[in-house]
């Protein structure tokens, strides 16, 4: 074709079905879209509200071609991505794939569909694309987000699945937010619909989520990505921060003899706990409460006069605490424990901590919540915000470059061996050394699948698979970064442990837990263009960025570092948290409670398992962040945490 030839007489790729074209579709379109108002007609949905997104039915004009795309996706090399914030199957950038029809769709959305999204929603936009694949399958997700990064100005998806039902659930969801910005519940709901278009501006408050899959057969294909356009400055506004409710020790005394197991009072037992915080920045006591307490505490958390009250914001946090008022007796008096001079003073003997008032210059405070927790509650890593204790302000939702990541065991891959008892050696089940991570052992360099069917009746058949790269050369990179600093309250030179079993099956366990949150930490390092949305990611190796390359590839070891900044790393700031956990025995073992620390490049520094009477104490300092996993649709019932944090 002649370069002089006008642009209107050129022919349109003939993939996209022709009445997106029509003159009078794209009016219609228009009008709603920049009114900001509703509409729904054959083959176009415009949702006005919480943010603007539009859906377009019959999107590609032949059925065959989409038969061919998802044949040639089979192909296609993909990683199984899992941490935090989200769980799902995704494929490398379509754009180096050298597939006909897989090379057709992308030059007709950088093409095409980015000057009918210019002409139409008048978002200014350039030629980049991002664009992948992704297949969720039963149990995964993504949690709430906002897409709102870098150069991101148009998301889509484009539904591949067909006969697919509210029943297999994976909709996408979308939050409406209150007057500070922050999302709060889920106002409208898409059903993936197969065959159709959907996309919305990413704007500050297009918070979404991919709802979890419960179908047990079905997978939920997509392809999907941003279309890009100039950096805007200044997007994010700041957030409103919710403060915590720090309380103050209350004066009240109690005998503790009926309460807590006799042996956690003996000074013997009181020195090795003390010990053990010292050099492990953690203790975990079983059976802390005495049985009869605890039976009782048990049988009242069930009880119907309990308010259970919702939090958030969601993309931090989604579980419920209880309403102090509206506490049963024993379970009321167990709440003031907590909160009492008492138990502060037993605290302080444990790890030394000054969490009691001796004068009027000591102002200790603390932090309490009783939390009930059922399927879909989760907390996240969070960035700017302080709901969770002392998080830092450090990161944004971000995801590694899926060609990065290693595939971890998902949570049903993995059950706790009912043969397996727990250790105490005097009174202490105390965390052993972690491991190194390594692949487990489903990770597979190649994916040759083209003897097979990609169904829109069954789940994701394509295993994950490594992108074309020299491990061995990522191993080494990997190795070189690999370093966790101490984060004892009075220790020197202590490195906290992972809590892990001995059996090998629990060794497997605590791999893909470090390997989670390893991917959890990939995405904290991230700044740039790496959030991560309905439509995945694919992003270069945080590993690989220029400012890292710049570093030397040695780093002084704690040991090796001036006294003056061994003093400074000691005396930084931290807290205590106080974690007791109640009918947690329907629980897997890999539903654990992970301390995260953001600036270390094996993120994951304490694990806590899901066990039933027991207390645990953990030392973190202000870069370190609580996350308890996302609860899937396989648990029944609730179980309940206490969780105090007290402050020097």
């Amino acid at each position: 074709m002649e370069q002089g030839e006008p642009a209107t007489k050129r022919v349109k790729h003939s993939i996209i079905s022709e009445h997106i074209y029509q003159p009078e579709f794209q009016e219609i379109f228009s009008k709603h879209w920049h009114d900001r108002s509703s509409i729904k007609t054959l083959n176009l949905e415009v949702i006005a509200e919480p943010f603007r997104v539009c859906k377009i039915s019959n999107f590609i004009k032949n059925e065959e071609f989409m038969d061919d795309i998802k044949n040639e996706l089979l192909d296609v090399k993909t990683r199984r991505n899992s941490m935090d914030l989200y769980q799902f199957e995704q494929s490398k950038d379509l754009s180096d794939v050298n597939k006909n029809n897989v090379k057709t769709l992308f030059q007709t959305f950088q093409t095409d569909l980015v000057s009918w999204m210019e002409k139409n929603t008048k978002i200014e936009l350039n030629r980049k694309i991002s664009m992948s694949s992704t297949c969720y399958s039963d149990t995964d997700y993504l949690l709430c987000h906002d897409d709102n990064l870098s150069d991101r100005r148009i998301a889509f998806i484009l539904y591949l699945s067909k006969n697919w039902t509210e029943e297999d659930g994976g909709t996408l969801d979308l939050f409406d937010s209150d007057e500070n910005g922050h999302p709060t519940k889920v106002v409208k709901s898409l059903i993936p619909e197969y065959n159709s278009l959907v996309f919305f501006e990413v704007v500050d408050n297009s918070y979404h989520q991919v709802a979890e899959i419960t179908s047990p057969v079905k997978g939920r294909w997509s392809i999907n990505g941003w279309f890009h356009g100039p950096l805007l400055e200044d997007r994010k506004p700041e957030r409103t921060e919710q403060l915590l409710n720090f309380l103050q020790p209350e004066i009240t005394e109690f005998d503790l003899n009926s309460w807590i197991s006799k042996m956690y009072l003996n000074p013997s037992i009181t020195k090795e706990i003390q010990e053990d915080v010292e050099q492990k920045s953690c203790a975990f006591l079983q059976g802390f409460l005495n049985n009869d307490i605890y039976s009782t505490l048990c049988e009242e958390l069930e009880s119907d006069s309990i308010k259970w009250k919702r939090v958030g914001p969601a993309n931090v946090r989604n579980y419920e605490i209880a309403e102090e008022d509206s506490l049963p007796e024993t379970l009321a008096d167990f709440y003031k424990l907590f909160k009492s001079i008492t138990i502060c003073q037993l605290l302080k003997n444990y790890t030394e901590l000054e969490l009691v008032p001796e004068n009027e210059l000591m102002n200790p405070k603390m932090t309490i919540e009783l939390q009930r927790w059922t399927k879909g509650c989760y907390t996240l890593v969070n960035d700017r915000h302080t709901y969770q204790d002392d998080a830092p302000a450090t990161i944004d939702e971000i995801e590694p470059d899926p060609s990065q990541t290693d595939t971890p065991a998902t949570i049903d891959e993995i059950e706790p061996d009912p043969n397996q008892a727990d250790t105490i050696d005097v009174a202490l089940d105390a965390p052993s050394s972690s491991k190194t991570p390594t692949r487990p052992s489903n990770y597979t360099e190649e994916s040759s699948l083209s003897d097979k069917k990609l169904s829109e009746d069954t789940g994701c058949n394509t295993p994950p698979s490594s992108q074309d790269g020299d491990d061995e050369e990522e191993d080494e990179v990997e190795a070189k970064k690999r370093k966790i600093k101490n984060k004892s309250p009075r220790g020197e030179g202590k490195r906290p442990m992972v809590q892990q079993s001995s059996s090998s099956e629990a060794e497997t366990i605590s791999e893909t837990q470090q390997e989670q949150q390893k991917q959890i930490h990939l995405r904290n390092l991230d700044t740039d263009d790496s959030d991560v949305s309905d439509i995945g990611d694919y992003l270069s190796d945080p590993l690989d960025r220029s400012d890292e390359e710049e570093q030397p590839e040695e780093e002084a070891s704690a040991e090796e570092q001036p006294e003056e900044e061994a003093s400074v790393e000691e005396q930084e700031p931290g807290s205590l948290d106080l974690v007791i956990q109640f009918h947690t025995s329907s629980l897997s073992k890999i539903q654990t409670i992970d301390y995260v620390d953001l600036r270390e490049e094996e993120g994951a520094l304490i694990s806590v398992p899901p066990k039933d009477n027991h207390l645990c104490l953990v030392y973190k300092t202000l870069g370190t962040c609580r996350v308890h996993k996302f609860i899937n649709h396989y648990f029944k019932g609730a179980f309940y945490n206490l969780v105090c944090t007290y402050y020097e």
